[in-house]
């Protein structure tokens, strides 16, 4: 028997995520805007100038990762050069660095690559970006689209189940796994919305939002409310340990219900069989099969069986409850607590600490 609970989440305010709305290769891409530092000198100028010919004989001999490092002192040198950003680009590209070519093609660029007529670059550089984006399966980009139209139109059950649908396609796609963490916030699912964004900010650490995710993730954790002493109990006591998972404390929880499932157990298990038999036995001796007239079987154990259970299941309700009921469901919380005379009685109360169970009738501090 399994029973599903959940508590009623703060809904979205004005602090609300805002949905992902573009799928991969459709973003426009913009170059970040160079550091212009000194220009070079006119004897910079000349060693880059150098750098630049032995990297070119470094490829004709098939060394690459020479010239590249040829290269890299060469755009050193002389960073106002577009040729040898551009060359040093290609190079990276070459040797799967597409992070840094696209750097220095940027780099290119904006010193003017295209107006010395270097007329490639801008598709090289399309290309290397778009090699960066996540493979999205068509199925995971037409459930992304059908959740953004449910979104729209209200459906968040529906948005829900296809962002969900998406992620499931495309593993790593961090936008899909990201709206389904919106919509769940906004349906008042704060766990839900919780362990989403979380599994979003694992898959873009450096994502120019992280920010604003983490402190959303903040904000639904301190809405989520705390569970009742009294639904606590009353869980406990149908099911035993019940109270414990509720709150939180699943070792608890685990202990509980194998105490009160091993007494139940005992008192099903242990039987007694009484054998009538026909003539006298020897001591110690079974009745033989063709002389037996009745056999009755009793569970000797079996009231006091249900009673340790039960006994069980109402000390792990109470003391899972007294633990709601004491600060925060930190402390130890007492039915009683009150002031007499110098003295501070407080009382009964339950504490556990994984398999071991404390009770204490009255406590009195002076």
């Amino acid at each position: 028997m399994f029973l599903l609970l959940s508590w009623p989440g703060a809904k979205g305010g004005a602090q609300e995520l805002p949905l992902k709305r573009t799928l991969p290769g459709f973003e426009a891409f913009s170059c970040p805007e160079i550091e212009r530092g000194p220009p070079p000198t006119s004897e910079e100028q000349a060693q880059a100038r150098v750098l630049g010919s032995n990297a070119d004989q470094a490829l004709i001999l098939g060394d690459q990762a020479r010239a590249r490092d040829l290269l890299n002192r060469a755009t050193g040198l002389d960073p106002f050069s577009p040729e040898l950003a551009y060359r040093f680009g290609r190079i990276l590209e070459d040797l799967g660095e597409a992070d840094r070519a696209i750097d220095q093609f940027c780099r290119a660029l904006a010193l003017g690559a295209e107006e010395m007529g270097i007329e490639d670059i801008g598709p090289r550089l399309e290309g290397l970006v778009r090699s960066q984006e996540p493979q999205i399966p068509e199925g995971a980009r037409g459930e992304f689209s059908r959740g953004l139209l449910q979104a729209d139109l209200g459906e968040l059950e529906g948005a829900a189940q296809a962002f969900g649908n998406a992620f499931q396609i495309a593993p790593d796609w961090a936008d899909a796994v990201y709206n389904r963490g919106v919509i769940l916030d906004r349906q008042g699912d704060v766990e839900g919305a919780v362990a989403d964004l979380r599994q979003y900010l694992a898959l873009r650490p450096e994502g120019t939002d992280a920010i604003a995710v983490s402190e959303r993730i903040g904000q639904l954790q301190s809405q989520a409310p705390l569970p009742s002493p009294g639904a606590t109990f009353t869980l406990g006591m149908l099911i035993p340990g019940m109270g414990q998972f509720y709150s939180g404390r699943a070792l608890g929880g685990f202990t509980v219900l194998t105490l009160a499932g091993g007494a139940l157990a005992a008192g099903f298990l242990i039987e007694k069989v009484e054998t009538r038999c026909v003539g006298a036995v020897s001591q110690g001796g079974d009745c033989p099969p063709n002389r037996i007239i009745s056999e009755d079987t009793t569970k000797p154990y079996f009231t006091e069986s249900l009673i340790a259970a039960g006994a069980v299941a109402f000390l792990g309700a109470l003391e899972a409850a007294l633990k709601v009921r004491g600060s925060d469901g930190e402390g130890d919380g007492n039915l009683v607590d009150i002031d007499v005379g110098g003295a501070r009685v407080t009382g009964p109360s339950l504490s556990s600490d994984g398999p071991r169970l404390s009770f204490n009738l009255v406590r009195v501090a002076f």
